[in-house]
């Protein structure tokens, strides 16, 4: 692997005050980074959430954090507004509604413009040709902000959503400024080749530039696309998962669903992962089969998402309602209700005892640009010998790596609700061996195998 430095710039940094002090946060893209991160010199610029006392490092991640600071202003209009109102409908296949707003698209500008600048007036000791390397979709504009002050540095840009056709794309009125903005990249990084190829087709369709295979030329500058899906530290997962704390947590969860079958499914509370059409599937089979009424219980883990957006409050009380719904049509006098609902983050300990309880682990977004907590299930569930399955949205990023499990259509009621009995009536046998298959895949193409790969392209791309 390269040993390049690396400079990460995000939406925001990778730690959360507490009341014990600043740790590392939670969440998809630290989880995945972290690890990375730590594994060579570097420092990560992001937002730093309003507060005034970041610390340089925190205790449990060893890596140099350079804050942003943002007016309450520009946050509403910059993320709330722009970034997951405009940007996460519209790349998500309109799965809700996109809204564009010329007042956030300016504050979305703004605010890029601040993290060049601070992005580029950052020095790594000993490491002049660090790579900046630019994660998602709230700085889009950045590649070329950044390469108009740091013309010489390697930039690096990757896309943890879906990148859409150029049809939806092509609806968004700053469509130019925002490939512009990327195009100032040397190498633009996307999940899968579906994605890339959007990119590309979308350049060439809407921009006076150059396309061929896998490379855009515009004003002189040659740009690489790459396809690489994310991944976990599964060697990690894999300690966790057979760790005593772990094993521990997983007892107490046992003794409190003896003698039911655990369905569970672990997401952001968020329009895109389908958690509506997944209750309405499990409502379907309890109908169906009058049998599971005692004998299953569906654990929904939501964690709290983007609370400022309307459309997440109304999501919020729309699952709720559902759950309150099917647990008054299905509880059972003297049995326990078929839905447990949590609507929080837990710890992860007691998250990876989750994994391995359930029996069915159900991830079934709409849209998804990967999907990392399929693999943190299968890695999970192997480590422990257990013999779960998974249904997966063939949706999803992950579907490509993970074609051992029970493939959806989430959008078809039915037909997710015929996969969840399916997993249901699976022999051990068959269960376990998909499981191992799975497993080993994402074992072989980990979160280090990924940067690796990133890396190498850049150090081609550069010569």
């Amino acid at each position: 692997m390269s040993d390049r430095a690396i400079v990460t710039i995000s939406n925001r940094l990778p730690v959360a005050k507490t009341s014990s002090g600043w740790r590392a946060s939670a969440g998809g893209l630290v989880t995945a980074l972290k690890p990375v991160m730590e594994s060579r010199p570097g420092a990560w610029v992001g937002w730093d959430g309003g507060a005034e006392d970041v610390p340089a490092k925190v205790p449990d991640l060893s890596v140099r954090l350079r804050p942003v600071s943002l007016s309450r202003a520009e946050v509403n209009a910059f993320y709330h507004g722009f970034s997951n109102r405009s940007i996460w409908p519209l790349f998500h296949d309109l799965v809700q509604p996109a809204t564009f707003d010329r007042a956030w698209w300016e504050n979305y500008r703004v605010v890029n413009e601040r993290f060049a600048g601070e992005t580029a007036r950052l020095r790594l000791r000993g490491a002049p040709d660090a790579l900046l390397w630019v994660q998602d979709y709230h700085l889009m504009l950045l590649p070329q902000m950044l390469r108009r002050r740091r013309p010489d540095a390697p930039i690096a840009f990757f896309l943890h959503i879906p990148w859409p056709a150029p049809e939806l794309f092509s609806r968004l009125p700053w469509r130019e400024e925002i490939l512009r903005g990327l195009l100032g990249a040397d190498v633009v990084s996307f999940h899968t080749d579906r994605y890339r190829k959007n990119f590309v087709r979308t350049c060439g369709r809407l921009l006076d530039c150059e396309v061929s295979g896998r490379t855009i030329t515009m004003d002189g500058h040659t740009v690489s696309t790459s396809a690489c899906p994310i991944s976990i530290d599964a060697k990690a997962f894999e300690r966790l998962a057979t760790s005593d704390e772990v094993e521990n947590e997983l007892a107490r969860l046992r003794k409190q669903f003896s003698g039911r079958r655990v369905l569970a499914g672990v997401d952001r509370l968020d329009y895109t992962k389908g958690i509506l059409e997944r209750l309405e599937a499990l409502e379907q089979l309890l109908e169906r089969r009058p049998d599971l009424r005692t004998k299953l219980t569906f654990v929904q883990i939501a964690v709290p998402s983007r609370g400022a957006v309307r459309e997440y409050r109304e999501l919020r009380t729309q699952i709720e309602q559902v759950i309150g719904r099917i647990n008054g049509r299905f509880t059972e006098p003297g049995h326990d209700v078929p839905v447990y609902y949590l609507h929080r983050g837990v710890p992860l300990p007691r998250l990876i005892a989750y994994y391995r309880l359930a029996d069915v682990f159900l991830v079934t977004p709409l849209k998804d640009g990967l999907n990392l907590v399929s693999k943190e299930y299968v890695v999970s569930q192997a480590a422990g010998g257990d013999a779960g399955a998974l249904v997966l949205s063939e949706f999803t990023g992950a579907a490509l790596e993970l074609e051992r499990a029970i493939l959806c259509n989430p959008f078809d009621i039915d037909g997710v609700s015929n996969a969840i009995e399916r997993a249901l009536e699976m022999s051990a046998d068959e269960r376990r061996e998909r499981l191992a298959d799975m497993a080993k895949r994402v074992r072989r193409n980990d979160v280090f195998r990924w940067l690796d790969r990133q890396l190498r392209e850049v150090d081609r791309v550069l010569g």
